[in-house]
Protein backbone atom coordinates (compact mmCIF):
# COMPACT_ATOMS: atom_id res chain seq x y z
CA UNK A 1 0.00 0.00 0.00
CA UNK A 2 2.55 2.76 0.76
CA UNK A 3 4.44 1.69 -2.95
CA UNK A 4 0.82 3.02 -4.26
CA UNK A 5 0.91 5.90 -1.96
CA UNK A 6 4.06 7.04 -2.67
CA UNK A 7 3.80 6.23 -6.50
CA UNK A 8 0.40 8.12 -6.35
CA UNK A 9 2.29 11.33 -4.74
CA UNK A 10 5.43 11.16 -7.06
CA UNK A 11 2.93 11.49 -10.08
CA UNK A 12 0.91 14.75 -9.02
CA UNK A 13 4.28 16.08 -7.96
CA UNK A 14 5.49 15.25 -11.82
CA UNK A 15 2.04 16.32 -12.96
CA UNK A 16 2.19 19.74 -11.50
CA UNK A 17 5.89 20.17 -12.39
CA UNK A 18 4.78 19.79 -16.27
CA UNK A 19 1.47 21.60 -16.01
CA UNK A 20 3.36 24.47 -14.35
CA UNK A 21 6.02 25.17 -17.59
CA UNK A 22 3.17 24.62 -19.91
CA UNK A 23 1.72 27.59 -18.22
CA UNK A 24 4.98 29.70 -17.30
CA UNK A 25 4.50 32.05 -19.89
CA UNK A 26 4.45 35.25 -18.94
CA UNK A 27 1.10 37.99 -20.54
CA UNK A 28 3.05 40.61 -22.48
CA UNK A 29 -0.09 43.36 -22.39
CA UNK A 30 -2.01 44.12 -25.64
CA UNK A 31 -0.50 43.96 -29.40
CA UNK A 32 -1.88 47.41 -29.84
CA UNK A 33 0.15 48.72 -26.90
CA UNK A 34 3.21 47.46 -28.27
CA UNK A 35 4.00 49.98 -30.49
CA UNK A 36 5.86 53.45 -30.27
CA UNK A 37 3.83 56.44 -28.96
CA UNK A 38 2.80 59.57 -31.14
CA UNK A 39 1.63 62.86 -30.45
CA UNK A 40 -2.36 61.46 -31.10
CA UNK A 41 -1.80 59.76 -28.14
CA UNK A 42 -1.84 62.27 -25.49
CA UNK A 43 -4.61 61.09 -22.86
CA UNK A 44 -7.63 63.41 -23.13
CA UNK A 45 -7.55 66.46 -21.53
CA UNK A 46 -8.78 66.32 -17.67
CA UNK A 47 -8.65 62.54 -17.61
CA UNK A 48 -8.38 61.40 -13.87
CA UNK A 49 -8.23 57.39 -13.41
CA UNK A 50 -8.49 57.95 -9.94
CA UNK A 51 -5.51 55.32 -7.92
CA UNK A 52 -4.70 53.97 -11.07
CA UNK A 53 -1.69 55.38 -12.97
CA UNK A 54 -1.12 54.29 -16.05
CA UNK A 55 2.00 54.04 -17.82
CA UNK A 56 0.87 53.86 -21.33
CA UNK A 57 -1.98 55.20 -22.96
CA UNK A 58 -2.62 54.56 -27.42
CA UNK A 59 -5.24 56.51 -29.43
CA UNK A 60 -6.58 52.84 -31.31
CA UNK A 61 -9.65 53.64 -32.57
CA UNK A 62 -12.36 56.89 -33.68
CA UNK A 63 -16.11 55.59 -34.42
CA UNK A 64 -19.05 57.70 -33.64
CA UNK A 65 -17.74 60.89 -32.98
CA UNK A 66 -15.51 59.42 -30.22
CA UNK A 67 -12.06 58.50 -29.62
CA UNK A 68 -11.31 54.86 -27.90
CA UNK A 69 -7.76 54.47 -26.32
CA UNK A 70 -6.58 51.89 -24.41
CA UNK A 71 -4.26 52.53 -21.21
CA UNK A 72 -1.89 50.15 -19.09
CA UNK A 73 0.02 50.44 -15.96
CA UNK A 74 2.93 48.76 -14.62
CA UNK A 75 3.56 45.17 -15.88
CA UNK A 76 0.75 45.35 -18.64
CA UNK A 77 -1.99 45.40 -15.46
CA UNK A 78 -4.65 46.82 -14.99
CA UNK A 79 -5.65 47.04 -18.96
CA UNK A 80 -7.87 49.75 -19.46
CA UNK A 81 -10.21 51.21 -21.95
CA UNK A 82 -10.37 55.14 -22.31
CA UNK A 83 -13.87 56.64 -24.54
CA UNK A 84 -13.55 60.53 -24.98
CA UNK A 85 -16.79 62.21 -26.40
CA UNK A 86 -16.78 65.93 -28.27
CA UNK A 87 -19.07 66.56 -24.68
CA UNK A 88 -16.63 65.96 -21.61
CA UNK A 89 -20.23 64.66 -19.76
CA UNK A 90 -20.60 61.72 -22.16
CA UNK A 91 -16.57 60.53 -21.25
CA UNK A 92 -15.78 57.40 -19.54
CA UNK A 93 -13.73 54.72 -18.73
CA UNK A 94 -12.88 51.73 -16.88
CA UNK A 95 -10.24 48.97 -15.90
CA UNK A 96 -9.46 45.28 -15.71
CA UNK A 97 -6.65 43.01 -14.43
CA UNK A 98 -8.26 40.47 -16.72
CA UNK A 99 -6.08 39.17 -19.64
CA UNK A 100 -8.24 36.32 -21.81
CA UNK A 101 -11.46 36.78 -23.34
CA UNK A 102 -14.15 39.35 -23.06
CA UNK A 103 -11.77 41.80 -20.54
CA UNK A 104 -13.97 44.30 -19.44
CA UNK A 105 -17.65 46.09 -20.21
CA UNK A 106 -18.40 49.99 -19.71
CA UNK A 107 -21.37 52.30 -20.44
CA UNK A 108 -20.87 55.63 -20.37
CA UNK A 109 -23.91 58.18 -19.21
CA UNK A 110 -25.20 58.03 -23.03
CA UNK A 111 -25.90 54.11 -22.31
CA UNK A 112 -23.57 52.73 -25.01
CA UNK A 113 -21.56 50.15 -24.14
CA UNK A 114 -18.27 49.65 -25.16
CA UNK A 115 -16.46 46.49 -24.90
CA UNK A 116 -12.75 45.48 -24.65
CA UNK A 117 -11.28 41.86 -25.47
CA UNK A 118 -7.93 40.12 -25.66
CA UNK A 119 -6.02 39.54 -28.80
CA UNK A 120 -7.36 36.81 -31.21
CA UNK A 121 -10.29 36.79 -29.21
CA UNK A 122 -13.06 35.57 -31.52
CA UNK A 123 -15.63 38.30 -31.27
CA UNK A 124 -18.64 36.77 -33.41
CA UNK A 125 -21.13 35.91 -31.00
CA UNK A 126 -20.43 39.49 -29.98
CA UNK A 127 -20.81 40.80 -33.44
CA UNK A 128 -23.97 38.60 -33.90
CA UNK A 129 -25.49 40.84 -30.39
CA UNK A 130 -25.79 44.16 -32.51
CA UNK A 131 -21.90 44.98 -31.37
CA UNK A 132 -19.63 46.75 -34.33
CA UNK A 133 -15.95 45.90 -34.02
CA UNK A 134 -14.08 49.02 -34.46
CA UNK A 135 -10.87 47.36 -33.47
CA UNK A 136 -9.43 43.77 -32.75
CA UNK A 137 -9.72 44.40 -28.82
CA UNK A 138 -12.90 46.93 -29.26
CA UNK A 139 -16.41 46.38 -29.84
CA UNK A 140 -19.49 49.25 -29.44
CA UNK A 141 -23.10 49.72 -29.64
CA UNK A 142 -23.47 52.08 -33.04
CA UNK A 143 -27.13 52.87 -32.74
Amino acid sequence: MKNKTLAFMMAMVISGMLLGGCSGTSYSGLEALQREATETDKAPEGLTMGEVELEKIRLVAEANGKKYYLGEGKQHRPTCLIVESADAYFSHSGCTDSIQGEMLRISGPDQKSAVLVSDGYDTKELESSGLTKIHPNILVVTN
